[in-house]
């Protein structure tokens, strides 16, 4: 019975395994807002922001796009490396920490929002 219930107890921390280490690789990478520009073009924005969540289109042609974003939900290397390491050292007993931890900060970030006016062409014409 003692060594059914160890090896279910190992087992076990080799499920939880880098579950933490997994979490903190996962995020998306803040946008460069360096590229968003007077004169530069849609698909310049686009590519960083993706699609607008909203689109509208004023009398004189012109269009403003509202785009969201996050920052400061970046995957973290150094953590996941950090989170294996105590994971080796500590036979797994350290996921008991590590994961709920990650789980409290995971998907965290502040969501922006940035307007976008365009003229016909594509082109910036105004940031706000």
């Amino acid at each position: 019975m003692k060594k059914v219930t160890i090896g279910v107890l190992l087992l076990a921390a080799l499920f939880m395994n880098g579950c933490s280490a997994v979490m903190a690789l996962q995020g998306d990478k803040d946008p460069n807002l360096a590229v968003i520009q007077k004169g530069n073009s849609k698909a310049v924005v686009e590519g960083e922001l993706r699609s607008p969540i909203h689109t509208e289109q004023l009398d004189s042609g012109n269009i403003i796009s509202t785009y969201q974003y996050t920052i400061g939900n970046e995957p973290s290397a150094g953590r996941a490396a950090v989170y294996v390491l105590l994971d080796l050292g500590t036979c797994f007993i350290s996921e008991l920490l590590t994961m709920p931890l990650e789980m409290a900060f995971d998907g965290k970030g502040e969501t922006r929002q940035i307007k976008v006016e365009y003229t016909r062409e594509g082109e910036i014409i105004k940031i706000s």
